[in-house]
């Protein structure tokens, strides 16, 4: 979300925005920066960071830099443990892990990111770990964000391939030497929730080896009274 527009007036709504601007790849960002990026002006935005430091969602560092603080680990604790979908979605992703062999995880959209919602610990390929909680652009690409820009997107020629298909299938597109399959998880009314992906070493993985681990999801997300 760095396309802010106008900035938002309310003092609680400066602080969540001050918040969302943290990112993987942004997790220390200064003052000067958290201003630029938000189009507060500094003293507005010092006075956000003080209170978001007092109360724990931030940490200030010895070099004026600030990052998430240790408040956002307790709230995605308290997230996990009564989130319903995240309970419902675990089972069936370490049952897929110990089927298919492969590392398993859960995506869901926001705004234009990719996060990992949940992810099986039972199996792991490599080098390849996305934890839970971890947010990737979706125009970083790879095949859970071509899945979720299909369904949270308008229709083009290639997210109409994806929904006919069901799935989709890249190799090396954002980690070289990995391929993986995505594929849509639904209530059984059909409404969408996110994104089921299976991912392992690309020269071991062929496309039929790809397709039999959808297989293999779409039984355990049967199992687990999640729709086709």
């Amino acid at each position: 979300m760095d396309d802010i527009g106008t900035p938002p007036a309310g003092v609680l709504d400066r602080g969540l925005l001050l918040l969302h601007l943290f990112t993987m790849d942004r997790n220390r960002l200064h003052l000067r920066e958290l201003a630029d990026l938000s189009r507060l002006d500094k003293a507005t935005t010092l006075r956000a960071l003080k209170s978001l430091v007092q109360w724990g969602f931030l940490e200030k560092h010895a070099d004026g830099s600030y990052s998430p603080g240790p408040m956002n680990l307790r709230l995605a604790a308290i997230f996990k443990a009564t989130s319903s979908l995240v309970a419902r979605i675990e089972r069936p992703l370490d049952a897929i892990a110990e089927r298919t062999g492969h590392s398993t995880s859960f995506f869901i959209r926001s705004d234009g990111n990719r996060v990992c919602l949940a992810r099986s610990r039972r199996r792991a390929d490599y080098g390849y770990f996305v934890d839970v909680g971890t947010s990737v652009p979706l125009d970083h690409g790879g095949s859970a964000a071509r899945v979720l820009l299909a369904h949270t997107s308008p229709p083009d020629d290639a997210t109409r391939a994806i929904l006919s298909d069901g799935h989709s299938i890249t190799r090396g597109e954002r980690l070289r030497h990995f391929a993986s399959i995505s594929l849509p998880v639904r209530e059984l009314d059909g409404a969408f929730l996110g994104v089921l992906t299976i991912a392992g070493a690309n020269d071991a993985l062929s496309d039929d080896d790809l397709l039999a681990c959808k297989t293999l999801a779409r039984e355990e997300l049967s199992r687990a009274s999640f729709g086709a």
